[in-house]
């Protein structure tokens, strides 16, 4: 009978354990619910195709004024990565609008794009390649 005792007792801590583990202590659902900690490397196709699909989606150009003298892709708005920690909050409100930055080459949108994530937006996307690759593309151009 003690046997009994002890095998019943045993499979009862075994149970609970169990529940134990299985609770939602908010873990899980805390980790779903956090902050991306990175932001996306999308082609220009795809963010140019994204954007015209969002009119939610807001478009960034991180160069500097006497950079976008050739032309700027249409829609963005000029953020220089100089001023970009600074004017980031202010001018983008909504951190959880799908956010798309572009610069020349690709560097310092991904710093941009990082700097995004850190001040906690959501959905932030870096267009790889930059401008010389939306021109390469052919994609439309708005000019100063």
């Amino acid at each position: 009978m003690s046997r009994r005792i002890v095998l019943m007792t045993l499979l009862l801590v075994l149970v609970v354990a169990l529940a134990a583990c299985g609770s939602d202590d908010g873990g899980d659902s805390a980790r779903e619910a956090a902050a991306p900690t990175t932001f996306e490397t999308i082609d220009v196709q795809t963010a140019h195709n994204q954007i015209c699909e969002n009119d939610q989606a807001v478009f960034v150009d991180v160069r500097n004024p006497d950079e976008t003298v050739g032309g700027y892709p249409a829609g963005a708005i000029l953020i220089p990565l100089p001023e970009f920690a600074q004017r980031a909050p202010q001018e983008l409100t909504d951190k959880n609008a799908a956010i798309y930055v572009i610069c020349n080459s690709g560097n310092r949108s991904a710093v941009a794009s990082q700097t995004l994530i850190d001040l906690g937006y959501t959905h932030v996307y870096n267009v790889d390649g930059g401008i010389q690759a939306w021109r390469a593309a052919s994609l439309p151009e708005s000019r100063p």
